[in-house]
């Protein structure tokens, strides 16, 4: 990411722009789009302010504004506004603008095994839960974003029509089961 710094009433310390770079490279990493960052430091009589603008590629610009009596606590102050705006747009990209779930968890029915103290290998183990939910239409990459916002290691999607699986491997790649009907 590119971070362009402008100053006003204020030296440019090297220092200072080591430090800026640093909390915007926190900030760049929820959206692989971030292009570039422009930063306005100002000081003024008894206060400090520092307005970041985070520039990036098919989405809105992400605009946040600190203010202090220190300059490096106006920048952590912009930094962290603009952290959380982020991880909030990523967040509802990923799980929907809403907060609906797709997935609704319902008890297990009656009818399943129960589960022993020591399962033996002839009996069949106990289903404890079933979850239902609708998989919503999305590519390969989109899953990817939706499994890496997820706990666990899987997610079902509709992929080109069909039912798609894609899964975390142990080696950090990914893996993708399709259905093969004939």
């Amino acid at each position: 990411m590119q971070v362009h710094i402008t100053s006003r009433h204020i030296e440019l310390t090297p220092k200072l722009t080591d430090f800026v770079e640093k909390r915007l490279g926190r900030v760049a990493r929820h959206f692989n789009a971030v292009l570039r960052a422009h930063v306005i430091l100002d000081g003024q009589k008894d206060r400090r302010i520092a307005e970041v603008v985070i520039h990036s590629a098919g989405r809105p610009d992400f605009r946040a504004k600190g203010e202090a009596g220190d300059l490096l606590a106006a920048v952590d102050m912009a930094a962290e506004k603009l952290h959380k705006h982020m991880a909030r747009q990523k967040d509802r990209r990923v799980r929907g603008r809403r907060g609906a779930s797709s997935m609704r968890l319902v008890p297990a029915p009656e009818e399943l095994p129960l589960l022993l103290d020591s399962p033996s290998m002839s009996e069949e183990p106990r289903l404890t839960r079933v979850s239902r939910f609708t998989p919503h239409p999305m590519t390969v990459a989109e899953a990817v974003e939706v499994l890496e916002g997820k706990k666990h290691g899987f997610t079902v999607f509709m992929h080109d029509d069909q039912l798609a699986v894609i899964y975390k491997r142990h080696d950090g790649s990914y893996g993708l089961l399709e259905p093969n009907i004939p």
